[in-house]
């Protein structure tokens, strides 16, 4: 199938929206990001758009080598998974912008965690090497962080070494610099074999957190 290209320009910048720039296909790999899903798992999560309008975006993000389908479950490549910088900039640029009164989509833990994992990536340095179990609003997710890049998925961590829970609340408290992760760390049960992991993890999402939030 070919791709309809609205711009048929030469500039990158172009070439991007090409494919980017087509309705709902930033919010599709929003959904992938999270993790595999299937056509049913997407279209959940994006509650406005119609099946034939997900059918044809899918298969664009398949041509374009973004996604792939194994059976019936959609996958992001290691070129989908780059779009990830993309994602984090969106978001940290969206949110300072006013909100609709009636917003058909509310946003999900899983929206929230692919923001905080592009915010880990792009605070990871190449020396961090972090595995933690994270509860963000009450659900788990595995953290692992290598050679400067991060990996968040839904789920528990068998034996993780650090083990911390918090709300996205906090997440947007610490960005805005009205408090710190030790703060609410402190106000949260943390289990932990290794302190070191601990200061790791507290010195790595601080960082973060601090990134979305635009401070630096």
């Amino acid at each position: 199938m070919s791709r309809l290209k609205p711009y048929a320009m030469s500039c990158p910048v172009s070439l991007s929206l090409d494919l980017l720039g087509n309705r709902w296909a930033i919010h599709v790999l929003r959904e992938l990001h999270a993790g595999p899903a299937s056509f049913a798992q997407i279209k959940a999560g994006l509650p406005g758009i119609a099946s034939n309008m997900l059918s044809a975006r899918l298969s664009e993000l398949c041509e374009a080598r973004l996604v792939d389908k194994t059976h019936r479950l959609y996958t992001l490549t290691d070129t989908g998974q780059s779009t990830r910088a993309i994602l984090f900039e969106l978001a940290r640029f969206g949110r300072s912008l006013p909100k609709p009164d009636a917003p058909t989509d509310p946003e999900g833990v899983s929206h929230h965690a692919v923001v905080l994992a592009g915010a880990i990536e792009r605070a990871a340095g190449p020396l961090d090497d972090i595995r933690a179990e994270i509860w963000l609003d009450d659900e788990p997710f595995a953290l692992t962080v290598a050679g400067g890049r991060a990996a968040l998925q839904a789920g528990s961590m068998p034996l993780a070494p650090v083990q911390l829970a918090f709300s996205w609340s906090d997440v947007e408290a610490v960005a805005r610099g009205d408090k710190r992760v030790a703060n609410f760390a402190a106000e949260r049960e943390i289990t932990a074999e290794d302190p070191l992991q601990v200061a790791a993890l507290l010195d790595l999402l601080q960082k973060a957190m601090d990134i979305y939030g635009g401070f630096k």
